[in-house]
């Protein structure tokens, strides 16, 4: 559920104190009143009983309405005490939910930069722009479309490369795997945009998890793209379970400015998680409107919730979000406000989709997977704008090196 601290209920309106002066005129004119009436009486009364009724009576009833008015202006304060303590509490706990992080364990990812994997490292590549949306063959035999592929040979088959890269997956999460302990459950998001069936991608991931003989319980889990973070920090933050994003972009039915990507995250909960120690945090994401205004506020919120300072994001992820949207114009301009003004437009601005192609339903773990890897280059906070599949929202989210501090439990 997403933290909206500008829903926080309101101060108690407190209530006007008593105004002295007008309890002063008020007794003033009761007293008046009592010596009035006991002067048109005098004649009929005693001296004694003459200033008892002038002036005792009347000062009585003052005083027990000053104290009637009193004790409601008291119930009335410690009623607004009980309010705002109430609040600040709820704005605490808000507070403390919001900042809730995941811990990056483990990072991985395939990209078209593989075939020049021997001069340069894709996690570098990715960092300079490098272009890769090229002219070629797709994996259709269609000719001169622009897109970018994961190496490969012409004649293997689209589901045997999808099992060739469960496979490499696990093997780069082999030596993660080792230090963790075999009983400690895992939770599996499984997210494929191919033109193969998502029946037959779940059965080449269970081949190449059985194959690789991994004694961790596992079960999937439902979901897509960073919602799946923001409920996992809503409802199983206190859960022994890590959670293993696997995505890839293989064999798109539509080829045309597309790219073939595999990416995976293994992550873990804060307060549960002593096992390894994390690569980077993975803050929690804010959902917005393609809005100017709505968008600034969502993704400063998304800021806020990483201890940092203002003007520390070195890099600046776009992806899954055209260039000729709503939502690119609105990222541009939120641009301009902090903690983003440090960015510069070429270097610390990475538009997957213009240097890479559009990653589709990997997009996201793309984008966090390059950032976490990235920290061993440059232990920099990035922010990450990700427009979500079937919709022009956007999600925003931070990536930041590992923090000291611990993670409140409530």
């Amino acid at each position: 559920m997403p933290v909206n601290l500008n829903n926080m209920p309101a101060p108690y309106i407190r209530p006007t104190p008593p105004r002295l002066l007008r309890w002063l005129a008020a007794l003033v004119c009761l007293v008046a009143t009592g010596i009035l009436l006991m002067r048109l009486l005098g004649k009929l009364v005693s001296e004694n009983t003459f200033w008892w009724f002038a002036i005792g009576i009347p000062a009585m009833v003052w005083l027990v309405l000053m104290g009637i008015r009193m004790a409601i202006y008291m119930m009335q304060q410690i009623q607004a005490n009980a309010w705002d303590k109430r609040r600040e509490q709820v704005i605490l706990q808000e507070v403390r939910r919001g900042r809730r992080a995941l811990q990056i364990l483990a990072a991985t990812f395939s990209t078209a930069h593989l075939a020049n994997a021997e001069f340069t490292d894709c996690t570098e590549a990715m960092l300079r722009n490098q272009q890769m949306l090229t002219p070629q063959t797709s994996w259709k035999k269609e000719s001169t479309v622009r897109h970018s592929r994961l190496p490969t040979t012409e004649d293997l088959e689209p589901q045997d490369r999808i099992a060739a890269a469960f496979a490499e997956l696990l093997e780069s999460f082999a030596d993660t795997f080792s230090f963790i302990s075999p009983d400690k459950p895992i939770a599996i998001l499984l997210e494929s945009s191919s033109s193969i069936p998502d029946a037959q991608v779940k059965e080449s991931w269970h081949k190449a998890w059985e194959k690789r003989a991994f004694q961790h319980p596992t079960h999937f889990i439902q979901g897509s793209g960073l919602g799946v973070i923001d409920n996992w920090l809503d409802n199983h933050f206190k859960d022994e379970d890590l959670l293993l994003v696997v995505a890839l972009h293989i064999a798109p039915d539509i080829t045309l400015f597309s790219a073939e990507a595999v990416a995976g995250l293994l992550l873990g909960n804060r307060l549960t998680q002593k096992d390894l120690f994390p690569l980077a945090l993975l803050h929690r994401p804010e959902l917005s409107e393609p809005d100017d205004e709505m968008l600034r506020a969502r993704a400063l919120q998304a800021a806020d919730w990483v201890p940092m300072s203002i003007d520390r994001v070195q890099h600046l992820w776009l992806t899954g979000i055209s260039a000729k949207s709503d939502a690119y114009r609105a990222v541009l301009k939120v641009k301009t406000a902090l903690p983003f003004t440090g960015l510069e437009q070429q270097s610390d601005m990475h538009h997957i989709d213009s240097f890479l192609g559009d990653t589709a339903l990997a997009a996201p773990w793309l984008a966090i997977a390059v950032a976490a890897k990235s920290m061993s280059y440059s232990p920099a906070p990035h922010f990450i704008f990700n427009g979500e599949q079937g919709s022009e929202s956007v999600w925003s989210c931070a990536v930041s090196p590992n923090a000291s501090h611990k993670e409140n439990i409530t």
